[in-house]
């Protein structure tokens, strides 16, 4: 009987869909018991004999355990006591003593002190890695505003658009960004208001289709949340909005029985989010290539023009303004789901009897700059080409003592554990490369272009990404958004540390490229409150908010330092990778079966069969099966050659891989046909992208693009046809022909 470790994560089971599908599905328990059997017998008599028993490394030139003080003892026990909390909150609070944006001195002094300390622990490579890139900031000399006016044009009410109100010692600096959000268009707007609640892609077709109003020309207010920032800019440009007002609601960032910052956690009232709009990850001018000297650069305006960028002025501000412009609105009571908890009444529209009109301004500019990654590699002893590569980004919209670096700190800490390591002569069996990103707030910048430069290198060779972004930003749990082939080791790790929540991955960090577009599987942690932290790209995310309500004690940093450190060492000491295609295929088939539930009727009438995709997916449950025997036959004998160790672990990251389709999901930049952004929020993950989007687009048609199901079965195909290239990866032929 197998031990609980030799289980997936979630056991594969039948899903009931429809009759034809349901008759798949009641298959899989069967499988699964019968494959696991046969197959265990089969793979022993083709491969026993000559696969393990040619010459092999040993276990010990893995790097699974370190010599200390004479005793052999297994890393992954030997960091318990590494990550200190105090040098932890050090590493804090040298990081956020000053603002540090993309492009600023700070940010490029900070890149430069991780560079020497790197250098100084031992690692055997670093580099400081630039590019020259297209970065968005607000104008000092002209800032922006938004102004209440009255009829006769004299302006009732100015927002604090020049600068947040500091409300402790250090943010009262002349080096704070002004409140802005990059890439906004530049220009002006005069006109009456209209509320689009989260302005998300269902609040606008709610305006435009149950109440068939006409948004043309109006400015729009919204609140943050639900939806990526930039997604919002996108649809209200979409809908002829001529501007658009973001602010944040008490109900999301100060909820009631809550204290403000400074005597509690909470967003106050003149607190705001700071954030890019861009459309596009990495350098906006240079889309698909590294930003390298003498690449091509688009214009600004050819930018604009495909969409990459807004061009109706956006600006954030905060509660304390919003309730003077969201009192203007006197008509079409706003539903329930729709209000918040600022003090009036929430409507929709702003009628005639209101005179009053509301002015933006937006004066943002864009300037070309450099930016600085910072790359630190220790070289595997048995695998120096293939990588276990770990990311957090540096740059700040101010302080960023959460986003980004409670993620930074504990990556130096981690970075100095590691040099304690090869102070005792230690080295990993694959490479562990660690990086520091540059101007990642922008638009995942930084990591994009060293992606795109390093491309054929790091995309056949990276073993995993592993992410961190805010490390704490708060301590109910530790949430872990990943790849389905990294639960296993992800699990073993948090049985190791702590418990943790994994889910699927979306976008919103420098993951999204190792993903996207090389098919490397990626995890990203964050502590998190089932809420997300109200101070959020503020001037109040800083060194007194962390110490105060964020991890006073830093041991929430420290745990997840933990985490992330163990998730490494699997990764890169375990001979046979420690993945499990099993939990793919329970995803996959999770996956086909909401997608079923939510599209299946549609598809019918459309006479569009998934039963096809059904197939395929039986196929790729039998192969995870079969490969998982094979895997686990593999790990217990301490005798693998090289070769066949080769054989097997190529298999395991191809698999991700093989979702990858080449020309990319229509009309964007992502690649991974089962797991992408949604084309309508940037931040959440989409399951079967391609075809979901495509499903949408053909419910929702416009006058100028008609609902078109050939596209609909176009990326059914590209789903199904993807499916079939990983359960070839799978089956492959290969261990039995070694001599």
């Amino acid at each position: 009987m197998s031990s609980e470790e030799d289980k997936p994560l979630l056991e594969l089971k039948s899903v009931g869909i429809h009759a034809a599908i349901k008759k798949i599905y009641v298959l899989y328990a069967i499988l699964a018991v019968i494959t696991a059997s046969s197959v265990a017998f089969s793979i022993g008599l083709l491969v026993g004999k000559s696969v393990f028993t040619s010459t092999s490394s040993s276990q010990a030139s893995w790097g699974a355990s370190v010599v200390d003080g004479g005793t052999s003892v297994p890393v992954l026990s030997w960091i318990d006591d590494q990550l200190l909390t105090t040098n932890i909150r050090n590493n804090l609070q040298n990081l956020t003593v000053l603002p540090h944006i993309a492009g600023s001195p700070q940010n490029m002094k900070l890149a430069q002190d991780i560079y020497t300390q790197w250098v100084n622990y031992g690692f055997d490579d670093v580099q400081l890695v630039n590019y020259s890139v297209l970065l968005s900031y607000p104008n000092t000399s002209n800032p922006n505003v938004l102004l209440l006016k009255n009829a006769t044009g004299d302006t009732i009410y100015s927002a604090h658009t020049a600068q947040e109100t500091p409300l402790t010692p250090g943010e009262n600096d002349s080096t704070v960004a002004m409140p802005f959000n990059a890439y906004s268009g530049s220009g002006s707007a005069t006109g009456r208001l209209v509320y689009v609640n989260y302005a998300t892609i269902d609040d606008f077709l709610y305006l435009t289709t149950n109440l068939s109003l006409n948004l043309t020309g109006r400015i729009c207010i919204a609140r943050y949340g639900a939806i990526y920032r930039g997604d919002k800019a996108h649809l209200a440009q979409t809908y002829g909005c001529s501007a658009l007002i973001i602010y944040s609601d008490p109900k999301d960032y100060a909820p009631s029985g809550t204290l403000v910052y400074p005597n509690g956690p909470s967003l106050p009232p003149y607190g705001l989010q700071r954030g890019s709009l861009v459309g596009n990850e990495g350098d906006p001018l240079t889309n698909g290539v590294p930003s390298i000297d003498g690449v091509f650069r688009e214009s600004y305006s050819s930018v604009m023009a495909s969409g990459g960028v807004p061009s109706i002025p956006v600006q954030p501000i905060g509660y304390g303004d919003a309730i003077y412009f969201m009192s203007q609105l006197d008509t079409i009571t706003a539903p329930g789901s729709w209000i918040g908890a600022l003090d009036v009444a929430y409507h929709i529209w702003q009628s005639s009897d209101i005179t009053n009109q509301t002015f933006i301004q937006v004066n943002n500019y864009q300037e070309q700059r450099t930016i600085y990654d910072v790359i630190g590699t220790i070289y595997g002893q048995v695998e120096p080409d293939q990588m276990v590569i770990l990311g957090n980004h540096r740059d700040a919209w101010v302080f960023g003592a959460v986003d980004p670096n409670s993620g930074t700190a504990v990556l130096q800490e981690m970075a100095r554990a590691f040099g304690t390591l090869r102070t005792k002569g230690w080295r990993p069996g694959r490479s562990i490369v660690l990086c520091s990103w540059d101007a990642e707030e922008p638009g995942l910048i930084g990591s994009t272009e060293w992606v795109e430069e390093r491309q054929k290198v790091i995309g056949p060779n990276t073993v995993a990404y592993l992410n961190v972004d805010s490390a704490v930003a708060g301590s109910t749990l530790l949430s872990v958004a990943a790849n389905p082939l990294l639960y296993k080791p992800l699990y073993t790790a948090a049985k190791l540390v702590c418990c943790n929540m994994i889910d699927n991955i979306g976008s919103g960090s420098d993951f999204t490229m190792f993903l996207q577009l090389l098919g490397i599987s990626c995890a990203s942690f964050a502590y998190v409150n089932t809420t997300s932290y109200a101070v959020y790209h503020s001037v109040h995310d800083n060194f007194y908010w962390m110490t105060n309500f964020g991890d006073p004690s830093f041991t929430h940093h420290q745990a997840l330092g933990l985490m992330w450190f163990k998730t490494a060492i699997l990764l890169a000491t375990t001979p046979v990778l420690p993945y499990d295609p099993r939990d793919y295929a329970i995803s996959l088939q999770n996956i086909f079966a909401s997608f079923v539930q939510q599209y299946g009727a549609v598809l019918q009438n459309q006479n569009i069969s998934v039963e096809y995709i059904a197939d395929e997916l039986e196929q790729f449950v039998t192969a995870s099966v079969t490969f998982w025997n094979q895997l686990q036959t593999a790990a217990s004998n301490t005798s693998i050659s090289e070769r066949a160790l080769r054989i097997l672990n190529n298999k395991l990251m191809n698999l991700e891989r093989a979702f990858i389709i080449p020309e990319g999901l229509p009309g964007r930049q992502f690649k991974h046909v089962i797991f992408a952004p949604s084309s309508v929020n940037s931040y959440a993950s989409a399951t079967f992208p391609g075809l979901s989007d495509a499903i949408f687009s053909a419910l929702h048609p416009t006058p100028s693009v008609p609902p078109d199901w050939d596209e609909v079965r176009r990326q059914s195909d590209a789903v199904r046809v993807h499916i079939r290239y990983a359960t070839q990866v799978m089956t492959q032929p290969g261990l039995e022909y070694l001599i």
